[in-house]
């Protein structure tokens, strides 16, 4: 927060990351200059919240033939905002109605590959990842067309 008056016994900080341990000092700052700050309060945990960042940069990578391979950058821990962490990979046949979803519960995972014999090479496909965990779904990445592989 920013510097309160001498007189105040507490203060609130806001806009703090969902479920990420914080600890708290307290410095002190007069005429005469800035004391030392004080002992590290105990570790307070925010509570849990739906996730609110998608992965970034959804492409495609090479595979075998009939296979999609559908990557992604994870999304680091301090933005997981929960337990039960995980991915929601969306994708169809470009120009198609229905998204088929599939779940990936690690929450390191950076790529699904999903294998179906009647899927020509180079067959191009709209894909978006999302995110989820214990406390409800989270956003989808942009759409991307990308390619089965050849």
């Amino acid at each position: 927060p920013d510097a309160i008056s001498g007189d105040m016994e507490s203060a609130m900080a806001v806009e703090l990351n969902p479920w990420v341990e914080y600890e708290f000092r307290v410095v002190a700052t007069n005429k005469i200059g800035t004391g030392d700050p004080s002992v590290p309060s105990r570790v307070i945990r925010t509570n849990e919240a739906v996730p609110k960042t998608p992965p970034a940069n959804v492409s495609g990578r090479s595979g075998r033939r009939h296979e999609l391979v559908i990557a992604w950058e994870p999304v680091s821990e301090e933005f997981q905002n929960g337990e039960g962490f995980g991915y929601i990979v969306a994708f169809r046949p470009n120009g198609t109605r229905g998204w088929k979803e599939k779940m990936v519960t690690s929450s390191d995972a950076s790529k699904f590959i999903y294998r179906d014999e009647s899927v020509p090479p180079l067959t191009p496909f709209e894909v978006k990842v999302g995110v989820y965990n214990n406390k409800g779904d989270g956003p989808f990445s942009p759409i991307m067309v990308i390619c089965s592989a050849e």
